[in-house]
């Protein structure tokens, strides 16, 4: 049930911003579907398809470091940052930088788009409905459940583009294939800090055994979507 006395201006902007972001990566798993069910394994056109839409999607969701920064959550902002900036250095740094197949038309960037899509998806329309105090106990359970594979499964797409990537960094420069491998030397303690997050925060939200009954009538405790004071 929506609220009764209104929201501030902070959360009429943060459920703006969130289904924004969920209009955008639905978008781009629709395109991505579509690509796939049309072209099969052929993925030759699929970064074509779906680019400039990843890009711009996943550019946009450094905004949520802001959003940390200046208060208007409750989430870390090294959380925060630790989660975008991987991101941001595959969209940015690797599947823009590099026109090449093995980076741009792999089963490597299937994995890491179908599995960014779908946890997003249901994390932008969980934390868009939590702000207008509108409980969907599916979308409750999905956003703290689908992580134990979805987690694995993004994390494997991203390194395999990375490692297709270091031989045209290293044509670029040492210093850029030295980053890229730093980079992936970084993934095992950065995943385990952000599964083991996820893994706290279910049993914190969902329970277990007989609390998931009452994990169905209690407020997501998420701190992405805490209240501010009115402004």
């Amino acid at each position: 049930m929506a609220k009764s006395k209104g929201i501030s201006v902070v959360e009429a902007y943060l459920v703006a911003y969130n289904a924004a972001s969920f209009v955008g990566w639905a978008y781009v798993l629709v395109k991505a579907l579509l690509y796939l069910s049309v072209h099969g394994t052929n993925l030759d056109g699929l970064f074509d398809s779906i680019g400039s839409a990843l890009i711009f999607v996943q550019t946009g969701a450094a905004l949520e470091i802001v959003h940390s920064l200046v208060g208007f959550v409750r989430s870390s902002a090294m959380t925060a940052t630790l989660q975008v900036y991987s991101r941001l250095n595959l969209v940015w740094g690797i599947l823009y930088m590099f026109d090449y197949p093995e980076v741009r038309a792999s089963y490597g960037l299937v994995l890491m788009v179908l599995a960014w899509c779908i946890t997003e998806c249901v994390r932008y329309s969980h934390y868009a409905l939590s702000l207008l105090d509108i409980e969907v106990y599916a979308l409750l359970y999905l956003r703290y459940t689908m992580f134990y594979v979805l987690y694995p499964a993004g994390v494997t797409g991203e390194l395999l583009e990375i490692w297709a990537a270091l031989p045209h960094a290293a044509a670029i420069s040492s210093w850029f294939w030295v980053f890229l491998v730093v980079n992936i030397v970084n993934y095992p303690p950065v995943l385990y800090k952000l599964y083991t997050h996820m893994i706290r925060q279910r049993r914190k939200i969902l329970g277990g055994g007989a609390d998931n009954n009452k994990a169905k009538a209690a407020k997501p405790v998420d701190p992405v979507v805490s209240k501010k004071k009115k402004l």
